[in-house]
């Protein structure tokens, strides 16, 4: 059995384009995401995904979050979406829906919880501060090359400025 590392790969500042996603979401509290996240990601993957005709850079996937203004975590629920990227808006499915992500800068950090010993977003959110950035708030992404479940690693992109 190998050793848990506790500390984090460094975090990166990078530049991503705009890119358009299809998928599902659903709307949670913190209370409930470990249930309703990983239930929702795992049916998108294996029941809806298929039915994407216009995936494009496979294999990725993305996990969003998407809160509200003036997001209270103790008190408000936040929209998390699972989705793939697609090349345009056409053809989408009726039961799913449709985000363009912006071009932005990002706080990005490696995870991998099979080697990892710590929360990604705490380490991230304190990161920022600790380098003079500020934090974008209303969303962020997990991106999965490919998605293989919740114990799957991921890289986690939260938008700075």
């Amino acid at each position: 059995m190998s050793e848990q590392v506790t500390t984090a790969v460094e975090p990166k500042v990078v530049q991503k384009s705009h890119f358009k996603v299809v998928g599902v979401s659903c709307q949670t509290m913190m209370d409930e995401r470990s249930i309703k996240v990983p239930r929702l990601m795992e049916q998108f993957h294996t029941m809806k995904l298929p039915k994407v005709k216009n995936r494009v850079n496979a294999p990725r996937s993305i996990g969003m979050f998407v809160d509200p203004p003036n997001w209270n975590e103790s008190r408000d629920a936040f929209y998390w979406i699972a989705a793939v990227e697609v090349d345009s808006f056409e053809k989408i499915p009726q039961d799913m829906i449709t985000k363009t992500v912006p071009a932005h800068t990002y706080a990005m950090i490696e995870y991998d919880p099979s080697l990892h010993d710590f929360d990604p977003y705490s380490y991230l959110h304190q990161w920022i501060v600790e380098n003079g950035y500020q934090q974008v708030e209303g969303f962020g992404f997990e991106e999965y090359q490919p998605y293989t479940g919740q114990e799957g690693r991921y890289c986690l992109y939260l938008p700075i400025k």
